[in-house]
C-alpha cells in the first residue's frame, strides 16, 4: 500500500487534478497542532509587562499575546495582538522559548505548542482593552501573581539573558 501511494505521489504530483487531490488528502491525514504565541515585553527598566485577560480561565494575569492563524508568523501574531489588546506597538526580537502546552482541568484552551518572544516596546503607553482589563509593568523577580508554567519558564529566559535569573 505504502509504495502504490510512493508511486502516485511521485507521478501524480505532476498532474494538476492529482496535485490537488494530494493536496487535499494531505490536508485530511496530517495532524494539525494549535500554536499559541506570546511576548515577553520588557521595557527598559528591565520590567515586564503583564495583563489581566478576560476571556482565560486558568491564569488571569500572564503575558499578551494568542493564537497564530494558519500561515500566519509567529512572529507576527505577537506584534498583532499586542496592538489588538492593547493599542502598543513591539519589536519582536527573538524567540525566548517553545514548547508543549498541556490542557488543564481549569483551561478552557486546549493543549498548545506555545512559543515566547522578547520584545521590546516601541513607546510606553498602554490601553486595556475587552480582552485586558488590567497591565501592569512589573520586576520579573517579584511578579505578584500565579502565571501560567510556560509563560513563567519565557520570564525565567528573559532573566537568564540579562544575567539576573
Amino acid at each position: 500500500m505504502k509504495r502504490l501511494l510512493v508511486f502516485c505521489v511521485q507521478r501524480g504530483a505532476s498532474i494538476p487534478g492529482v496535485r490537488a487531490l494530494l493536496r487535499l488528502a494531505v490536508r485530511l491525514i496530517a495532524p494539525r497542532q494549535y500554536v499559541g504565541a506570546v511576548g515577553a515585553v520588557v521595557n527598559q527598566d528591565g520590567k515586564v509587562l503583564l495583563a489581566r485577560h478576560s476571556y482565560r480561565t486558568d491564569f488571569q494575569w500572564g503575558l499578551p499575546g494568542g493564537w497564530v492563524e494558519r500561515g500566519e508568523d509567529p512572529a507576527r501574531t505577537v506584534e498583532r495582538e499586542i496592538v489588538e489588546e492593547l493599542n502598543l506597538n513591539v519589536a519582536v526580537e527573538r524567540l525566548l522559548v517553545c514548547g508543549r502546552v498541556p490542557k488543564l482541568d481549569r483551561s478552557i484552551a486546549p493543549a498548545h505548542i506555545g512559543l515566547a518572544f522578547l520584545c521590546r516596546p516601541i513607546g510606553q503607553e498602554v490601553r486595556t482593552s475587552h480582552e485586558i482589563t488590567a497591565v501592569e509593568w512589573i520586576d520579573p523577580l517579584s511578579i505578584p501573581y500565579e502565571i501560567a508554567p510556560f509563560q513563567a519558564r519565557a520570564i525565567a529566559a528573559v532573566l537568564e539573558g540579562t544575567g539576573r535569573g
